[in-house]
């Protein structure tokens, strides 16, 4: 296989955009991370891919403990020990899928991740005053009418 003679630079940009990255950004890039490697994850499953498979299920498990350690359980409140009790389930399930190479445990999984995402990046959407809390409560509603299966009248 042909090395991309770009890789370096490639390398770099990403190095640089990690390190200059806020709080916040660094938050989406762990979600935006895991996610990929659900989604190989997934793939290398139904390929029969048995490294492939370990090596994308354990890569996304170490980025969902990355997120349990950033949970303040000392001074959180209940959400902060909700959503650590969801990332340890996530964690669990990420072993089970492994050993039991279940597609579906994975979905599960890329599900509540893209979830918090959408979470996180309209939190930090309303903080920089990019979006209103009522505008992001009735996107959440729009998209759950949608998953239930249809707009209900307004």
């Amino acid at each position: 296989m042909p090395v991309n003679p770009y890789n370096k630079y490639i390398k770099q940009y990403q190095t640089s955009n990690i390190t200059t990255a806020t709080p916040e950004k660094l938050m989406i890039m762990l979600f935006d991370g895991a996610i990929q490697f659900l989604q190989k994850a997934k793939i290398a499953i139904e390929e029969k891919n048995l490294q492939e498979r370990a090596l994308n299920i354990e890569s996304a498990r170490k980025i969902v403990r990355e997120l349990m350690r950033t949970i303040d359980l000392e001074n959180g409140n209940d959400v902060s020990k909700s959503l650590f009790r969801l990332y340890n389930k996530m964690a669990m399930k990420l072993i089970k899928a492994n050993v039991s190479k279940n597609a579906n445990l994975v979905d599960e999984v890329m599900t509540d991740m893209m979830n918090i995402r959408w979470g996180f990046q309209k939190a930090i959407e309303i903080q920089n005053g990019v979006s209103s809390v009522e505008e992001v409560m009735k996107e959440q509603e729009a998209n759950q009418q949608m998953a239930e299966g249809g707009v209900k009248d307004a």
